[in-house]
């Protein structure tokens, strides 16, 4: 096994925190969103993910929904907040500058990917739009 493997191995705790801190998933969607995040080059196991989840569970950092989704509980935050990004701390220029980084990106991505955001994306630009008028 590669170290490059093993390292990832070692931070699947971490990563399946840090996904379920930012929805609650199924076990298969966490192998999937790990193999998206790491643009096909590790797939963790169902073997490896769902004896981990079940400890988790047993440890009270997740909970597992009716559904069969699991979720971060308060414990599991506490364990993983320091990889959490906190509030926006920057200043208004670097808020500035991400947004052009984020137009970038938009310009980029596939337009199928984008236009099922639309609605969203366009509430959004409404609420910053309003933000900036009354500044």
């Amino acid at each position: 096994m590669s170290e490059l493997i093993a390292k990832q191995k070692g931070r699947l705790r971490n990563l399946i925190l840090w996904l379920l801190w930012q929805s609650p998933r199924r076990g298969i969607d966490i192998i999937d969103d790990i193999y998206k995040m790491t643009w096909g080059w590790w797939k963790p196991s169902p073997g490896s993910v769902y004896p981990l989840l079940a400890k988790m569970e047993e440890e009270g950092v997740i909970e597992k929904l009716d559904d069969g989704r699991y979720s971060i509980t308060q414990k599991g935050i506490e364990e993983i907040k320091y990889l959490l990004p906190s509030r926006y701390s920057g200043s208004v220029e670097d808020a500035v500058e991400e947004l052009k980084g984020i137009l970038m990106f938009f310009k980029e991505v596939d337009r199928n990917k984008l236009h099922s955001h639309k609605e969203k994306i366009l509430e959004l630009l409404k609420l910053i739009q309003g933000v900036v008028e009354n500044a």
